[in-house]
């Protein structure tokens, strides 16, 4: 791995850290019984386009949290 690769990589992998910080603490906000559907749904909306922004910075993760279906709509 060359020095401009591992920067790049470096960057992917804060932007990715970031990504999914966000993603979690939205989740966690609206997790219990006092949560309205519809917020909940509402949340879950920028969740699945946090989700897409992993997708298109680091596709590896993206996947495994494909797998946890969690996000999707249902």
């Amino acid at each position: 791995m060359t020095f401009r690769t591992s920067i790049i990589w470096g960057n992917m992998k804060k932007k990715t850290d970031k990504l999914l910080a966000k993603a979690h603490s939205l989740v966690t906000s609206v997790t219990g019984k006092d949560i309205t559907k519809s917020a909940r749904e509402e949340v879950m909306k920028d969740v699945r386009a946090i989700y897409k922004k992993i997708k298109e910075t680091d596709l590896e993760i993206y996947k495994i949290l494909n797998d946890d279906d969690n996000h999707k709509r249902r």
